[in-house]
């Protein structure tokens, strides 16, 4: 008997909101901010436009994915430009170091991107993937609920909360923000930030690679 790792990998397929009644300038502005952002976010990441307003990103290894989803979120709307519906896949992917991303496959981007076409009116975030059950759409429903309440005061604390490349404690974040560690710790609270962090831990631990037998 042999042990096999479980590859599962994640890709956000998102829509501008609208987009329609925006400048083609606002529209390429907000591009250009998701492929910063999912570039900081991981350097794995790929970033892939089509249709004018619709988007793509690999992301990495599966259990990147919500906090990927949740740090784009709070970039864009700390920006108070457009916002993004967007729906996280997990499954498996190929082609995505190779030339662009629109010639990749794989379940992760099927899953994404069916996930996006199925949301609901009024739905920000989606979920859908190997390894996601009940309570995992439960999560999403709540951390949408969040997102689309945030202030842009709110989403900016969240963002730097979430930036990977910064190590930082509270009183420095909130330095960098131009405020009192107060008044950064307020503006987390009343974004949910504590539980949606806990989240975004509890499912990178999940969908972290595991072995099977096989």
């Amino acid at each position: 008997m042999t042990c096999i790792m479980v590859k599962l990998h994640a890709v956000l397929t998102g829509d501008l909101i609208l987009s329609t009644r925006s400048t083609p300038a606002q529209v390429d502005a907000t591009m250009t901010l998701i492929e910063k952002a999912a570039r900081r976010f991981s350097d794995k990441a790929r970033f892939h436009r089509y249709r004018g307003d619709g988007w793509q990103v690999y992301v990495g290894p599966a259990g990147q994915g919500l906090g990927a989803m949740v740090y784009l979120a709070a970039q864009l709307c700390a920006d108070e430009g457009l916002s993004s519906r967007m729906a996280l896949g997990i499954g498996d992917a190929h082609g995505f170091d190779q030339g662009s991303l629109g010639t990749a496959g794989g379940m992760a981007f099927v899953r994404s991107g069916r996930a996006l076409d199925a949301m609901a009116d009024g739905q920000w975030l989606a979920l859908a993937g190997e390894g996601v059950d009940p309570l995992h759409h439960a999560l999403m429903a709540y951390i949408d609920a969040q997102v689309r309440g945030w202030s842009p005061q709110q989403a900016e604390a969240v963002a730097w909360s979430l930036t990977p490349d910064l190590d930082l404690p509270q009183q420095a974040l909130a330095a960098m923000v131009g405020i009192s560690r107060q008044a950064f710790a307020a503006r987390l609270n009343a974004a949910g930030f504590a539980l949606i962090h806990q989240a975004t831990r509890a499912f990178a631990a999940h969908f972290s690679p595991e072995p099977t037998d096989g």
